[in-house]
């Protein structure tokens, strides 16, 4: 079944998922569907993107542009216009978060970006386990869309720079990231 993730019958640019493709599961309960995709609908051409993930990041891994009419053409120009990269980052709307497990083994299952009753209970409750565990999977998403992961958790919970590397270095002492790889290396 095609689920689709961001954009509307007006939006030029969407992005959705076949729930029936093989997962690739990106640790801790995180995942993406093996057939991820970005369509845009605009400019002269229709561009269509397979997202995938190469060394941990989300990247492109087949591009297909057609031209709307015949009076247009796939030219080289055309194509270096393309912002491929720009358009991959809508992908990561489409990694999904195994928040638990029910009775019989049904996977409670929804989007990885921390929801509003995530994000209150983070302000409420400061550092504990739940906000690292919050706090490593907002980390993952942000290095796989080639963010500063630590950068991105000041942002997501707009707190001081301080504060989310204490977070994220409170994360990796619980484990729930693992070790950085060298000093402004990402875990």
């Amino acid at each position: 079944m095609w689920v689709k993730i961001t954009g509307d019958e007006d939006s030029a640019t969407r992005a959705g998922f076949d729930t029936g493709s093989t997962r690739i599961e990106l640790g801790d309960g995180l995942f993406m569907h093996e057939d991820t995709r970005i369509t845009v609908r605009q400019w002269e051409h229709d561009i269509d993107i397979r997202v995938g993930v190469i060394d941990g990041r989300l990247a492109a891994k087949e591009v297909c542009v057609r031209c709307h009419d015949a009076s247009t053409a796939v030219t080289s120009e055309a194509l270096r216009a393309i912002p491929v990269a720009g358009l991959v980052r809508h992908a990561a709307d489409a990694v999904q978060y195994v928040a638990g497990r029910h009775d019989g083994g049904a996977e409670s299952i929804g989007p990885a970006w921390p929801n509003e009753e995530e994000g209150a209970y983070v302000a409420a409750h400061g550092l504990d386990d739940r906000t690292l565990k919050i706090v490593a999977r907002v980390y993952r998403i942000a290095y796989l869309l080639g963010d500063s992961p630590t950068k991105k958790v000041e942002t997501v919970f707009d707190i001081p720079r301080s504060t989310a590397g204490r977070w994220v270095s409170a994360a990796r002492g619980r484990k729930y990231l693992s070790e950085s790889r060298g000093a402004g290396k990402a875990g």
